[in-house]
């Protein structure tokens, strides 16, 4: 999924891991990051049309070694992600579709029911690809009620808790567990591990969760919700008691514990690059919510203070939210025999020490693991061996076709409950039936 804030939900641009052509064996002189605008076809080269992949980034370098070892000319057809998706849709009803594509994990679904992508089951059945050696979540996120395999997921990318250590020991209160368990770790104690750490006048706040869009799946599933939408897509459950128990149990942070920034203050920071990151990195939050992503910009920028990460707490049950990094074939692809060899390799070596050098990024084959461990006592972060777990205890947001639509719907009136202006039950439930409606393409 693409927004623009680092706050927000996100899958950041594959991490700054650059490497020359001319240290491959292959021919690579037609490699494109951006400067001619993308037709799709790749003029006789392997057109790959990604968002955001330019030549300092871990999925061009993949591209690039694949290459390399196919003896393939590569035309990496880079597009800015805010154009994305129109320019997608552009390219694959004109007739001319490039080799194989990046999609967004959202649009999966509704590219599928419109033909657009071409089913990799063959594929997998003749090359003796079994789900077993897969993350389930990463797996099975493509397979669609039909049966077809739409797409080839190649990383993950869950939430986890970052934790100021420093701050933890300065007001006396324990760390939560290193493992995945909910034993010591449920919203109660999490709850009074953040007014523990709160300190007054805005010195430092507990915690900081409710500003992004992972907030909207991870306590809602964690209080026994399906989530934002129902399994199979046709309900808001957002709006249904156990998401809008969890979405006020959010808000009153704020509201009433004053462990969390207002909503003033986390609207106001939405509208700066790495706000809440920054204000974590500076001492101002003790715990944030945030995907494993933002771990290549803490290491990089966190320079005063030992910093971990943990679980979410749970109450119910103890899940994450997981995003997803996304190659697929358009149906129309030119060469889609040579479009899977680039989609395989993306999920085996060297592509998957490529990508887990970034550390936040976590490869879908179970092997990539064995790369998620401390390299230093000393630094952080040490818990990099919760990274896995998170993916084990991920799940997708549920998905309907019309799911952007109803983001338009339902997004702005959360602002009313963060605010304390409506309750959660009132806000949502005034607009439940709209939204189902737009869910249902009556709208």
């Amino acid at each position: 999924m693409m927004t623009a804030n680092l706050s927000r939900r996100h899958l950041l641009q594959a991490l700054g891991m650059t490497t020359g052509a001319a240290a491959l064996g292959g021919t690579l002189a037609s490699c494109n990051s951006g400067g001619a605008e993308p037709d799709g076809s790749g003029g006789g080269a392997f057109a790959f049309m990604s968002w955001d992949t330019t030549s300092d980034t871990a999925l061009y370098r993949v591209a690039e070694l694949w290459a390399g070892s196919a003896d393939a000319e590569l035309d990496v057809q880079s597009v800015p992600y805010s154009d994305y998706d129109a320019k997608l849709r552009t390219v694959l009803s004109s007739g001319a579709a490039p080799h194989a594509i990046r999609i967004n994990d959202d649009y999966v679904r509704g590219y599928h029911a419109d033909g657009a992508l071409l089913d990799l089951t063959p594929y997998l059945e003749r090359d003796g690809i079994v789900a077993e050696d897969f993350f389930p979540v990463a797996f099975n996120f493509p397979v669609q009620a039909d049966g077809t395999h739409a797409a080839w997921p190649i990383m993950t990318n869950p939430g986890v808790l970052y934790i100021n250590v420093d701050a933890f020991e300065e007001a006396g209160v324990p760390l939560p567990p290193s493992d995945w368990t909910m034993e010591g770790w449920t919203w109660d104690e999490f709850l009074e591990a953040a007014k523990a750490l709160t300190l007054p006048d805005g010195e430092r706040w507990g915690c900081l969760i409710t500003d992004g869009t992972d907030f909207e799946t991870v306590w809602p599933v964690n209080n026994g919700s399906d989530g934002i939408y129902s399994m199979d897509g046709t309900r808001f459950t957002l709006a249904e008691d156990e998401a809008l128990e969890a979405l006020q149990w959010g808000a009153d942070l704020a509201l009433v514990h004053g462990v969390h920034p207002d909503f003033a203050t986390v609207d106001a920071g939405s509208s700066t690059p790495n706000w809440a990151n920054t204000q974590f990195a500076t001492g101002k939050i003790a715990m944030m919510l945030s995907l494993t992503s933002a771990m290549d910009w803490m290491v990089q920028n966190v320079t005063d203070m030992r910093w971990d990460i943990v679980a979410p707490p749970g109450r119910v049950q103890q899940k994450t939210v997981n995003t997803l990094t996304v190659l697929a074939i358009p149906a129309d692809s030119p060469d889609p025999d040579l479009a899977w060899e680039f989609l395989k390799s993306a999920t085996e070596d060297p592509a998957i020490e490529v990508f887990a050098e970034s550390r936040g990024f976590v490869p879908v084959r179970r092997e990539a693991a064995d790369f998620f461990a401390s390299d230093d006592a000393d630094s952080s972060p040490q818990n990099l061996a919760l990274v896995p777990e998170a993916v084990e205890n991920a799940v997708n947001e549920n998905y309907n076709p019309y799911i952007e639509r109803a983001r338009t719907i339902y997004r702005p009136v959360l602002d009313e409950i963060w605010s304390g202006r409506q309750s959660a039950a009132d806000a949502l439930g005034a607009i439940k039936a709209e939204v189902e409606a737009v869910l249902a393409g009556e709208q």
